[in-house]
């Protein structure tokens, strides 16, 4: 390997000194040479002639109007050559007009004059901003996945998006959702999931103090605004074509298609066969239900198990819990109103039918043919959380989820309802019984009794029936009286010669 032109230009300075003052011998040429890795005579012609391309003689260099020939010419040192030779421009040979190139521009140059900003964005230099602690600052963005998948009720496969919450500090996944197209409900409900804090999912969560989204339109929808200044999240979006501000979340995008992706069938970069199909099994794609499956295990082991080279070996697990800042905890109760996706169901007999599955809770008993507002998490359906009139209902959970102790809530909410509705009959029936206010005093009676327009009509009913038993309990021996004198009258009529009444 030769030394360079400018370590070679300091030897040969060197034992040009030795030779001006007398000194030079040749066991010092020996011991330059082999130090340069070149021959004795090599070294004694240097010592003549001059190093190659330093004495400025022969290296030709590059001018302003050169620059512009190849930026014209789109990064291509021939096309920029020919421009300024049919510009009668005095430029050398070929081969040396590329040498000039070579040595005097930066990549950073020919980068740009070829691909733009993109191609500078390669050689640029960044400062490095690293967090102090964890939930200091969470980076956000939307991730087009390379893979195909089956979302539910759908016949031909797409590539899902997910949407990740990233702590800068641990380098932690807090958050995520899959859905089919982004939206502000998938950034709430990723949100959620990275806030809570979940035993099942890890000793993580909390609220960040700052979040550094990309300028998506979903990211800066009012429900997101909202919930943030609720949360005393402080939202600092990322400007645009500055990707390196949130670079921690480019390269999580960059690592789940290099690290898990690629080992699932109908991988979009994967091997094609002759007539361009994904290979893949013959009953193709999988669902989004179990892709969201595998994604939630591959976090899982990203999190806790896969060692980070950004943070020397450990596990983002372990960076976090290296740090001993407190984390500001919020109830679940607390974030229903702001981080879940809604939509509206009715209430049937078998609960709320959502995603192909019914939910049951004891507070939706009663509420058969009600219209409510569900929320739910995109990628858990564990529970979903009812709301009605503006205000939180409950937690529903599928039929087939619940325990026994669960089973059992339902069913005595159920009784102690069908209880209290038969007291009110009672007392309803008692209050329609009473007639009269107790009189306790001198004073005007009045009738406090309320009817209805039911009772109305049985108590005509019953005031007919009473009329009837009265006279069925009238005293016979006086009727027969009557009709003794009755008689007596006709035959004194009948003496005098009267006329007969009529019968």
């Amino acid at each position: 390997m030769h030394p360079s032109r400018e370590v070679a230009a300091l030897l040969v300075s060197r034992l040009r000194g030795l030779r001006a003052a007398g000194d030079l011998t040749t066991a010092h040429v020996r011991q330059a040479a082999e130090s340069a890795e070149v021959t004795e005579r090599t070294v004694w012609r240097w010592m003549g002639q001059g190093v190659p391309g330093t004495s400025g003689r022969h290296a030709y260099r590059l001018t302003e109007a050169d620059r512009d020939a190849l930026a014209t010419a789109s990064g291509s040192v021939t096309a920029a050559w020919r421009i300024q030779r049919s510009a009668g421009e005095a430029v050398p040979l070929l081969r040396t007009y590329q040498r000039a190139f070579a040595r005097e521009l930066l990549p950073i140059e020919r980068a740009a004059a070829a691909d733009g900003v993109q191609g500078q964005r390669r050689h640029t230099v960044y400062l490095r901003w690293e967090a102090e602690h964890r939930n200091q600052r969470w980076e956000a963005d939307h991730v087009e996945l390379p893979v195909l998948v089956l979302p539910p009720r759908a016949r031909r496969p797409r590539a899902p998006w997910v949407t990740l919450f990233l702590d800068a500090y641990s380098r932690l996944v807090m958050g995520w959702a899959l859905s089919m197209a982004p939206s502000a409900a998938t950034v709430l409900a990723a949100l959620h999931v990275g806030v809570v804090v979940d035993p099942e999912r890890g000793p993580f969560g909390g609220v960040p103090a700052m979040l550094r989204p990309d300028r998506g339109l979903e990211f800066a929808a009012h429900a997101i605004g909202q919930a943030a200044g609720a949360l005393g999240i402080l939202i600092l979006p990322a400007p645009a074509y500055r990707p390196h501000l949130k670079g921690k979340i480019e390269r999580l995008g960059r690592t789940v298609a290099q690290d898990f992706l690629c080992t699932l069938p109908f991988y979009a970069h994967g091997p094609r066969d002759a007539a361009g199909k994904l290979y893949g099994p013959a009953d193709g794609p999988m669902t989004l239900e179990r892709f969201a499956a595998e994604f939630a295990g591959w976090v899982h082991h990203y999190n806790t198990v896969r060692p980070h080279q950004g943070l020397g070996g450990q596990t983002p697990l372990e960076r976090w819990q290296q740090d001993a800042t407190p984390l500001r905890e919020l109830p679940a109760s607390e974030l229903r109103f702001l981080l879940l996706a809604g939509h509206e169901r009715m209430i049937g007999k078998s609960g709320i039918r959502f995603d192909g599955r019914h939910y049951i809770a004891p507070e939706l008993h009663g509420r058969v043919g009600q219209r409510v507002e569900v929320r739910h998490l995109p990628h858990d359906p564990r529970h979903i959380e009812v709301f009605h009139a503006g205000g939180w209902l409950c937690t529903a959970k599928p039929q087939g989820a619940l325990t026994a102790a669960e089973r059992d809530r339902v069913l005595e909410r159920r009784r102690a309802d069908a209880a209290e509705l038969a007291r009110r009959q009672r007392r309803a029936s008692r209050a329609a019984r009473a007639r009269l206010a107790p009189i306790t005093g001198a004073g005007p009676v009045t009738d406090t009794t309320v009817v209805t327009r039911g009772q109305a009509v049985g108590e005509r009913a019953r005031s007919g029936d009473g009329d009837l038993r009265r006279l069925a309990r009238t005293n016979l021996l006086g009727l027969e009286e009557l009709a003794q004198q009755t008689r007596a009258g006709r035959s004194r009529r009948r003496t005098d010669g009267a006329p007969l009444p009529g019968p």
